[in-house]
């Protein structure tokens, strides 16, 4: 499911086989393959927190997964081999740590708006009213914000705004959606499920009955 983040991902199968890509921001539902068994090394990023790690605006990766060496160039082949070649959990996760901040060299400050924009945001405040306390043009503000976060604010405010919903549903079986629709503050039951089925590609009931996990549902052929 869309999160509103991005995230690295280097994964290995038994038989040493490595993949490494980049994940954009997700306005849709991505399909996972777990056929079969494989180790994953994974970096999750906070909203706004991951234009450091990439050379080009974070945007430019929107509804994107591709090869790391793509956005790291041959860097990345190096940082998986010593990712590999790491004995224990701890280790790997150093080697990423430390590949990570020599990609950002000292680059780690968002910028105010940004900043300010998605802490507003996440309280499900407009996004007109956030610009107007910000002082930037409406053009600017979206400039900056994906460029930084990935996506322009209000698709962030949607996508925030549906991983509310699944918050509140996390652990029930039985479901009052207008309810929870009022509560996030949709207009009307029609405009929630128009989202809710763009977001996670199936109706709010089919996600009950198949969840697997907030962020999960299993789909079977």
């Amino acid at each position: 499911m869309p999160g509103g983040v991005m995230n690295i991902v280097i994964s290995w199968d038994r038989h040493g086989d490595v993949s490494a890509g980049a994940s954009g921001v997700q306005t849709a539902s991505m399909m996972l393959d777990t056929s079969k068994p494989f180790s994953l090394l994974g970096v999750g990023f906070k909203a706004g927190g991951s234009f450091p790690f990439f050379p080009m605006p974070v945007g430019e990766l929107h509804n994107l997964f591709v090869p790391l060496e793509s956005v790291w160039g041959a860097r990345a082949g190096e940082v998986c081999d010593r990712v590999m070649h790491a004995r224990t959990p701890s280790a790997k996760v150093a080697v990423m740590e430390r590949a990570l901040l020599s990609a950002a060299r000292g680059r780690r400050e968002q910028h105010t708006s940004v900043r300010y924009g998605v802490a507003a945001l996440r309280k499900q405040r407009p996004v007109a009213s956030v610009v107007d306390e910000i002082g930037l043009s409406p053009r600017r503000f979206i400039e900056i914000f994906r460029n930084e976060v990935g996506v322009t604010p209000k698709a962030f405010a949607r996508v925030h705004r549906f991983q509310h919903v699944l918050g509140r549903v996390e652990r029930l079986t039985e479901v009052d959606w207008s309810a929870v629709a009022l509560d996030a503050g949709y207009f009307d039951q029609a405009h929630f499920i128009h989202d809710f089925r763009e977001f996670a590609g199936v109706s709010p009931s089919m996600y009950l009955k198949y969840r697997t996990a907030r962020n999960h549902i299993a789909v079977h052929d």
